[in-house]
């Protein structure tokens, strides 16, 4: 009798063990349950909060207020948490100089309030037009030499007053014309990666009735359509060597881009061959959990840029309205590789592969963010034109 019960109670065991894999794999066709990403969401926001309880560091290139106020914003915290208001003081008082910072500024302000913050999207969006390269390209800025990307502090003076920038949603345009003559900038090359960015927060100063020269739509929509591979896909171009290998972040921040230039230029994106072939590369290409083709760039460690890529899907998925990729729901996959890979202290932190343990502590910053703001769905669609 005690061998039948034993028996009995290791086959239980054993149709458990078989079982619990099934309904894992059950649940994942399903989306994660909105309680399931507002814990990780609070999570990720509570480390952030921890980490820059005593401020920010504001003067390098990948100096992070601005991303983490828009990150914040998305997460729905506060905007009495002292981490909230230090982050956005320092981004409102911070000299504008890199792009990727302007960009990330634009984009927060422009969420939180287009209209309270109306001058300093207006200096945001004189400084993107003015640093934007003769390629059409944007760096950070500064120049390229051999593998090297120099950089430099561009200064732009605002184009209008807090006075003259007042004004709710029916208020005049504010238009930006291009101040600093192209040639000031020649023999400087860009990459895509800035210029993606820099596009991402043209488009939130036009979202606050800026008005962006059509020059500047037009110039960075010839460099996307130059620089696309042959195969619909886009590289880390840097304008100085063969073109890199196309993979699947910068694929995504290309049809971004360009769908942006188009919306800006009163075209329709979807219907345009540069996005339509992109589309098409990442509706073939897309895995949750690897930035497909990355591994054959010559320019970035392939191992430590997922949460970067997921972000990039998010973008491009929200902008021009697209659920899934192929058959698999993009969403539904990346917010499942993100819930099981955060970390235990509520932090993203991607260096899968990484041996030399010489990451920068600002990636994991990063990787908590562009976790966030994928799990949030923070893009907003585009409208209008």
């Amino acid at each position: 009798m005690q061998t039948v019960r034993l028996m009995a109670a290791l086959l239980a065991l054993l149709a458990l063990l078989i079982a619990q894999p099934a309904e894992a794999k059950d649940k994942r066709k399903k989306k994660p349950s909105p309680k399931e990403v507002h814990k990780a969401v609070q999570a990720g926001s509570a480390w952030l909060r921890t980490r820059y309880a005593e401020g920010f560091e504001t003067e390098r290139k990948h100096s992070v207020p601005e991303l983490v106020l828009l990150t914040l914003h998305h997460a729905q915290v506060d905007r009495k948490d002292p981490v909230f208001i230090k982050a956005l003081a320092t981004a409102e008082s911070c000299e504008l100089t890199y792009t990727y910072r302007v960009a990330t500024l634009a984009m927060a302000l422009s969420r939180l309030n287009p209209y309270k913050y109306r001058a300093r999207l207006a200096h945001c969006a004189q400084w993107l037009v003015d640093s934007q390269l003769p390629g059409g390209d944007w760096g950070y800025p500064g120049t390229v030499e051999g593998r090297s990307q120099m950089t430099r502090a561009l200064k732009v003076k605002p184009p209008v007053t807090e006075e003259e920038a007042k004004g709710g949603p029916k208020a005049e345009p504010i238009v930006i014309e291009r101040k600093l003559p192209l040639e000031k900038l020649e023999g400087q090359h860009g990459d895509f990666s800035n210029t993606q960015y820099a596009l991402l927060g043209l488009r939130a100063c036009r979202d606050a009735r800026i008005t962006i020269p059509a020059a500047t739509w037009q110039a960075a929509l010839d460099y996307a359509v130059k620089v696309q591979q042959g195969d619909g896909s886009w590289g880390y171009d840097r304008g100085t060597t063969s073109a890199d290998a196309g993979y699947a972040s910068l694929t995504a921040a290309g049809a971004c881009g360009a769908a942006i230039c188009l919306n800006g230029l009163k075209k329709s994106p979807k219907s345009h061959a540069a996005v339509k072939r992109a589309l098409a590369w990442l509706k073939r290409a897309w895995v949750p959990d690897d930035n497909a083709g990355i591994s054959e760039t010559t320019y970035i460690p392939p191992s430590t840029w997922h949460c970067y890529h997921l972000y990039a899907v998010e973008r491009v998925g929200r902008l021009l309205g697209i659920k899934k990729l192929g058959r698999q729901d993009w969403y539904k996959d990346g917010a499942w590789w993100l819930l099981d890979n955060q970390e235990s202290n509520g932090s993203w932190n991607d260096t899968r592969g990484d041996t030399t343990a010489r990451r920068p502590p600002y990636l994991q910053t990063a990787d908590t963010c562009f976790a966030i703001l994928f799990l949030t769905l923070s893009t907003p669609p585009l409208t209008g034109g």
